[in-house]
């Protein structure tokens, strides 16, 4: 934690930036290690402060005085921040005006007084980008965790069943395995429903004949694992299942071999998404490849046409094509990878061959 603390003072005087509140809250556990839900930091030069109210007091105690951090305890929170800002004579502060809201940016305004609020951007986030090996480690985890739950449940995928049914019996393997909570609302989309990509699980039973989008992840010690497989409930009635499911596979085989230090992340979303227009279904690829994630499930840089940047080594994020044919059938294949020297290696380690479940 005090390496991330530095850091961030790196940043900020690069930024010509006096002091910084850290409000959002995957920030906050980043930098301080809390991971209670009300908590904010305020950093300068030499000082670094952790407010909370009276319900987290002692849990902060625990967890961020050992990484150099004074806890505040606070009965109204603006006010606190505005006369320690007094205190350590902070003229200009540094917010996240990505995640503070317009009320609470005003509040703060009017309780600083004199203090000039400068916007942050993603200047904190972005010290998220590049993951350490502890935090590579808890996603190793998690997704060891989320594996070994989809392994178990497999049988249960069988026509009459429904996709809640299977929602529900992976998110609570993922529990007793040890997740803390699922990264995101555990996608099952069968048939139809598979042709949205974000088709949360659903009332309908899975008929035989049927592919079957699964999109599921956990969270271990903090850090969130995502993994999408396609499976065939028996042979597929739609005649281009199978070839829509290698149009996809080889799409993504090709973008997790292209991937290496330096590529950009535009140049790196066309390489699946090309392969999918030759295929003829370009139109039918509407989101980008991939995203980064850690202590969030969405995070940046994303593998995206409008994604910024290029891959650097220690960056986490997934590779994921799809192709969605309205009132027919989805496919979505995806792994998390790791950037190293040499290119990407899958964190994720379920096989994205055709399979049937029948």
């Amino acid at each position: 934690m005090t390496s991330r603390l530095s850091r961030l003072r790196a940043a900020l005087k690069e930024a010509a930036c006096q002091a910084a509140l850290v409000w959002n809250p995957a920030n906050v556990r980043y930098l301080s290690g809390f991971t209670g839900t009300e908590g904010t930091l305020l950093v300068t030069e030499r000082d670094a402060w952790f407010l909370t109210d009276s319900r987290y007091t002692e849990q902060a105690g625990d967890q961020v005085t050992p990484h150099g951090f004074s806890v505040v305890t606070f009965r109204q929170k603006f006010k606190e921040i505005a006369g320690k800002l007094r205190e350590l004579g902070v003229a200009e502060l540094g917010v996240e005006d990505e995640t503070m809201t317009v009320s609470q940016h005003r509040q703060l305004a009017e309780d600083a007084g004199p203090v000039t609020l400068r916007p942050l951007g993603r200047l904190i986030t972005r010290l998220r980008e590049i993951k350490d090996a502890s935090e590579i480690a808890a996603i190793r985890k998690a997704v060891q965790v989320q594996e070994a739950a989809l392994r178990t449940i497999l049988p249960l995928i069988q026509p009459g069943v429904t996709e809640r049914g299977i929602a529900f019996a992976l998110d609570t393997e993922m529990r007793r395995l040890g997740a803390s909570d699922v990264s995101f609302a555990t996608i099952v989309a069968s048939g139809p429903r598979g042709a949205m990509p974000h088709g949360t699980a659903s009332d309908k039973v899975i008929a035989a004949g049927e592919l079957i989008v699964i999109d599921w992840g956990c969270i271990v010690d903090g850090y969130c694992s995502d993994q999408t497989v396609t499976l065939a409930v028996g042979e597929p009635l739609d005649p281009d299942a199978k070839k829509v499911y290698q149009v996809v596979y080889e799409a993504q085989q090709a973008c997790l071999a292209a991937g290496k230090p330096g590529y950009e992340f535009p140049a790196l979303d066309r390489v699946p998404r090309e392969i999918i227009e030759q295929a003829g279904f370009g139109a039918m690829f509407g989101h980008g490849t991939g995203h980064a994630l850690g202590l969030e499930i969405h995070e940046e840089p994303r593998v995206s046409p409008l994604g910024s940047g290029a891959a650097e080594v220690g960056m986490v994020f997934t590779i994921e094509p799809g192709i969605y044919l309205p009132g027919r059938f989805g496919v979505r294949l995806e792994d998390i990878v790791l950037v190293t020297e040499t290119g990407l290696e899958k964190l994720t380690t379920l096989p994205k061959e055709w399979r049937s479940m029948v």
